[in-house]
């Protein structure tokens, strides 16, 4: 859900304009706003990458546009845990470090938390208000501050910028995104009453993404959503059907997916056999086999009495 709704150029522009404070949106021209493919991401370093990279240029005071790139690294996190501030952090050095190789001037990085989770959150803002320690101590520590969108206070049916209430698509997920982590229902059956008011019920694949997300985050049955559908005047028919289809197209691919790794690892581990076969044939001492293939000492001894 995140990644598919703040993948999209729009509504990371409306997700920053919500988030940030007015003196930061005065130097970010927001007409440059890109989505920063992270696919380059080396596996050592995946596990502090952030969800989402927004890439804007900005602009100094007096409204022209200034060399140095602003990135937004947009966290969507459901718990609080305060090791958020090294992931950021790590993110933070390495894009630096690729400037520094690049030989351009550093960019400026600002940090977006995005929390969805059933507890309160409770991590502070400032990297320095984790160390308990005095303010004439805290001065001389290296700090950063991160941007919060606590979606649990955060209520859609009070929402006053009319630029959120017109992107239908954006405030249902973030609605339903607040609804994950609780028994919440009442607020599920309004939005499919403001589908209908907006006349969002036109789009069936939107309608259908959403539902799948309803569908795996509530205990709910298809046919109580088809009714709360048309209690909100949604015809459900035609929409269950696809939402079925849907589904079972998905419980495919997974099966599908799942028999490949299987199947791959069960072709390393013939190949891991075929190695230690070959290697004990040749007289190789099993310690050093057990190693390079992590079969054990144990097995390679009796594969080693079937070869003999």
């Amino acid at each position: 859900m995140f990644t598919n709704v703040f993948g999209k150029v729009d509504n990371a522009r409306a997700l920053l304009k919500k988030v940030l404070p007015e003196k930061i949106k005065k130097r970010i021209d927001f007409s440059s706003i890109e989505i920063e493919d992270t696919d380059y991401v080396s596996k050592q370093f995946e596990e502090y990458y952030s969800d989402i990279v927004v890439k804007a240029k900005m602009k100094s005071k007096d409204g022209g546009k200034i060399p140095t790139d602003i990135c937004f690294i947009v966290e969507h996190k459901t718990e609080g845990r305060k090791r958020i501030f090294i992931q950021v952090l790590k993110y933070m050095v390495e894009e630096w470090q690729k400037d520094i190789d690049e030989k351009r001037p550093l960019r400026i990085i600002i940090p977006i938390v995005f929390y969805h989770g059933e507890k309160e959150w409770n991590i502070p803002q400032y990297f320095v208000d984790q160390f308990d320690v005095e303010d004439e101590v805290k001065e001389f520590l290296l700090n950063y501050r991160y941007f919060l969108f606590d979606a649990k206070p955060w209520d859609f049916r009070t929402e006053r910028n009319q630029e959120l209430k017109d992107n239908v698509f954006l405030l249902t997920a973030l609605a339903l995104m607040k609804y994950a982590y609780t028994d919440e229902m009442d607020g599920i059956e309004e939005i499919f009453r403001f589908w209908h008011e907006k006349g969002f019920t036109e789009d069936i694949e939107d309608i259908v993404f959403f539902l799948i997300y309803i569908s795996e985050t509530k205990n709910i049955s298809r046919d109580r959503l088809k009714k709360m559908l048309e209690d909100s005047k949604i015809e459900g028919g035609e929409i269950m059907i696809t939402l079925a289809d849907r589904l079972r197209k998905e419980g495919i691919e997974i099966g599908e997916k799942i028999g490949i790794e299987i199947g791959e690892k069960r072709g390393e581990k013939k190949g891991k056999l075929k190695t230690a076969r070959t290697l004990i044939k040749k007289g190789i001492n099993l310690e050093i086999i057990a190693e390079a293939t992590g079969f054990p000492k144990k097995r390679l001894e009796k594969l080693a009495e079937t070869i003999h």
